[in-house]
C-alpha cells in the first residue's frame, strides 16, 4: 500500500501532440470531402447520395450513439453505484432488435430522411408536425449541450482548461468540418473517431488493472459492493434489475426516430444494407458501453487500493471527472497515452455533435424551409444548409455553457431529463404505425398529456424537498491522501437494507420514482391516451394511407391494390406519401414490407 500525494497532474507535449493530430485529422477529412465530394445537390450533402454500404454506416451509428455521456457517465455511474448499468446496455440492444423488426422496412420503404416527414404523412397535420419538430429540436439541443459540457469538465480535469474554453473550441472544430464536408465527411470521420474511442477506453482499463493486479482489483470491487444486483421491486430505488433490465428496452425502441440515426439509415443504398448496418451496431455497440462500466469499476478498485478518493480529497470536484483523472494518474510515466485517452474522449464528443448538427440542418431544410419556399437554386439551398449548421452549433454552444454550472451529478442522470420529450415523441410514432384507427386530434392530445405529465414529474422531482435520494455505495477511503483539506461528499453509505427503509407515500413517493422510469411513463401514457380517445371518438374517419402503417396479418391489405384504413376497414384511395418518393429499389423493399 502507498500514500497518494496531492501532486499536480500535468498534460505534456506528447499528449498535446497526440490530441492535436486527432483533431487535425478530423478537420482534414471534412476539408477533403468538401473538395472532392461534389456537393452540388442537397441529397449528396445530407445523405451522401444514398449510396453508402452497411459498414461505414454501422461504424457511424455506433460512434453517434457513443458520446462522452456514455464514456464519462457510465464510468462515473459504476464508480459510485456499481455494475448494474451493464443491464441498461443489454436492454437497449434488445429494444433496437424489436425496433428493427417492427419499423425498419416501413421507414426505409418511405425513403424519408427526417422522422417528421412520417408524422406529416401519417397524420396530415402541420400543427402536430410543428409540435413534434419543436420538441425534438429542444431535446437534441439539450442532448448535444450535455455532450459539450461533458468533454469540458474532462478537459478541465486533465489540462487545466476551463470548461467554457473547451466548449468554445470543440464547437468551432465540429461546426467547421460538418459545415464544409456534409454527411460523407461526418460518417468517415466517425469511423476514425470510433477506433480512437475504443483504443482509448481499452488502454485505460487494461493499464489500471495491471497497476493494481486483476485479483486485487476484483477483491476490492467485491468488498466495496460494486458487483451487487438489486432485485427489489420498489420503483423509488434509483437502479434495480427491473428498471434497468426491462424499462430501458423502451429507450432502444426509439432510436430509429432520432434524426441523426434515421439520416444514416436513409443514406444506405438498400433495405438489406440498412438492416446489416443496424445488426452490426446492435451486437458491437454494447461492447463499448460495457467497457465504460468496467473502467469505472477499475477506477474504484484503483483508488481504493491507493486509499485516496480523488473527490473527497478535492483533487477533482465532479464525479464525471474520475476516469480522466485516473488516466493522467496511471499514465504519468508514459508520454502520449493521456493524450490518447483525451483524443478518445474528444472523438466521442465530435462524432455525436457532428452527427447531430448534420441531422438538425437536414431537419431545418426538409421540415421548416422547403415547405415554405416554392423554388430555390441549388446554390441557395446549400447556403441554407451550411448556415443552419453554424446557427445550430452556436445555439448548442450557448446552452452547454449554461449546463456547465451543474455539479456532481452523473451525466447519465442529467441526460434523463430528455425523457420529458423523447418518450412521448417516440410513442407517437409507434401510435401512428401500429394503430391505423388513431386519429390526429387524439394523437395531439395524447402527446400533450404525455409531455405535461413528465414535465410535472421531472420538475417536481427536482424541487420537492422530500424526494428520496439513493446514496452512493461506500466510497474509497482517504487515509493515505497527503492533504489537510479533505471533504467527504457522502452523508450516508448505501446498502440493500438502507434501500428498503423508505416508507414515503403520496407526492413523496411519486416524486421519488426512479428517473429510469420516465421514458416508460411517457411512452405508455401516449399509447393509452391515444388509443382510448380514438376509440371514444369513432376512430380515424378520414382514413390513413396503409404505406404509413406497420402491416400485420390481421389488417394486411392486398399488395396489388392501394387502400386506406377507415375505422378499421379498408377503402380505396390514391393518396401517395406526402414526403419523399418511394425509392428506386421499390420491388425488393415492398416484398420485405409485406413479409414483415
Amino acid at each position: 500500500m502507498f500514500a497518494a500525494p496531492m501532486e499536480s497532474h500535468t498534460f505534456g507535449k506528447w499528449d498535446y501532440t497526440v490530441f492535436g493530430v486527432m483533431v487535425a485529422v478530423s478537420v482534414f477529412i471534412g476539408i477533403y470531402h468538401a473538395i472532392v465530394g461534389r456537393h452540388g445537390k442537397l441529397e449528396e450533402y445530407f445523405l451522401a447520395g444514398r449510396k453508402l454500404t452497411f459498414f461505414p454506416v454501422a461504424m457511424s451509428i455506433m460512434a453517434t450513439l457513443t458520446s462522452n455521456i456514455k464514456l464519462l457517465g457510465a464510468s462515473a455511474e459504476a464508480y459510485d453505484y456499481g455494475i448494474m448499468w451493464i443491464l441498461s446496455e443489454i436492454a437497449i440492444s434488445v429494444g433496437k432488435l424489436l425496433e428493427m423488426y417492427l419499423l425498419l422496412s416501413l421507414l426505409k420503404r418511405l425513403n424519408i430522411s427526417s422522422p417528421f416527414q412520417y408524422i406529416q404523412g401519417r397524420f396530415k397535420s402541420r400543427l402536430l408536425s410543428l409540435i413534434v419538430m419543436g420538441a425534438s429540436c429542444v431535446e437534441n439541443v439539450f442532448y448535444m449541450s450535455i455532450i459539450l459540457f461533458g468533454q469540458g469538465i474532462a478537459l478541465q480535469a486533465v489540462t487545466g482548461f476551463s470548461a467554457v474554453e473547451s466548449i468554445l473550441v470543440t464547437s468551432a472544430a465540429t461546426v467547421l468540418y460538418t459545415a464544409i464536408g456534409g454527411l460523407k465527411a461526418v460518417i468517415w470521420t466517425d469511423m476514425f473517431q470510433y477506433m480512437i474511442m475504443f483504443a482509448g477506453i481499452l488502454a485505460v482499463t487494461i493499464k489500471g488493472t495491471i497497476d493494481v493486479g486483476l485479483q486485487e482489483i476484483w477483491s476490492r470491487i467485491m468488498s466495496g459492493g460494486r458487483l451487487t444486483f438489486i432485485f427489489d421491486l420498489d420503483p423509488t430505488i434509483r437502479h434495480t434489475v427491473w428498471n434497468l433490465g426491462i424499462a430501458r428496452v423502451f429507450v432502444g425502441m426509439g432510436l430509429l426516430f432520432q434524426p441523426a440515426y434515421l439520416q444514416r439509415i436513409a443514406a444506405t443504398k438498400s433495405l438489406t444494407e440498412a438492416r446489416r448496418a443496424i445488426l452490426v451496431a446492435l451486437f458491437c455497440g454494447p461492447i463499448y458501453g460495457i467497457l465504460c462500466v468496467i473502467s469505472g469499476l477499475v477506477a474504484y478498485g484503483y483508488y481504493d487500493y491507493k486509499r485516496c478518493n480523488p473527490i473527497a480529497s478535492n483533487q477533482i470536484n465532479n464525479i464525471n471527472q474520475v476516469l480522466p483523472f485516473m488516466t493522467i494518474d496511471i499514465f504519468r510515466n508514459l508520454p502520449g497515452m493521456p493524450g490518447l485517452f483525451l483524443a478518445a474522449l474528444y472523438s466521442a464528443s465530435l462524432s455525436s455533435l457532428s452527427s447531430g448538427l448534420s441531422a438538425l440542418a437536414n431537419i431545418t431544410w426538409e421540415d421548416f424551409v422547403k415547405p415554405c419556399v416554392s423554388a430555390m437554386s441549388e446554390f441557395k439551398q446549400m447556403a441554407v444548409a451550411k448556415v443552419s449548421v453554424v446557427a445550430w452549433g452556436t445555439l448548442i454552444c450557448c446552452v452547454a455553457i449554461c449546463v456547465s454550472s451543474i455539479r456532481s451529478i452523473p451525466l447519465l442522470q442529467i441526460y434523463s431529463a430528455n425523457a420529458v420529450v423523447a418518450g412521448p415523441i417516440v410513442s407517437l410514432f409507434y401510435l401512428g404505425a401500429m394503430f391505423p384507427f388513431v386519429n390526429t386530434r387524439s394523437a395531439i392530445a395524447a402527446l400533450l398529456v404525455g409531455i405535461s405529465f413528465l414535465t410535472w414529474l421531472v420538475v417536481g422531482a427536482s424541487v420537492y424537498p422530500e424526494v428520496r435520494k439513493t446514496p452512493p455505495l461506500p466510497p474509497a477511503p482517504t487515509d493515505h491522501c497527503l492533504s489537510v483539506n479533505l471533504t467527504l461528499p457522502y452523508t450516508t453509505n448505501s446498502t440493500n437494507d438502507d434501500l428498503r427503509q423508505y416508507t414515503g407515500s403520496g407526492l413523496d413517493a411519486f416524486y421519488s420514482l426512479s428517473y429510469t422510469l420516465y421514458y416508460v411513463f411517457g411512452f405508455l401514457i401516449v399509447q393509452v391516451v391515444g388509443v382510448v380517445l380514438s376509440l371514444a371518438t369513432g376512430g380515424n374517419k378520414d382514413g390513413v394511407n396503409p404505406i404509413y402503417v406497420r402491416q400485420f396479418v390481421f389488417w394486411r391489405s392486398e399488395p396489388e391494390e392501394e387502400h386506406v384504413m377507415t375505422s378499421g376497414r379498408f377503402a380505396d384511395t390514391s393518396d401517395a406519401p406526402v414526403e419523399g418518393p418511394i425509392g428506386s429499389n421499390d420491388e425488393e423493399q415492398t416484398e420485405s414490407f409485406i413479409r414483415n
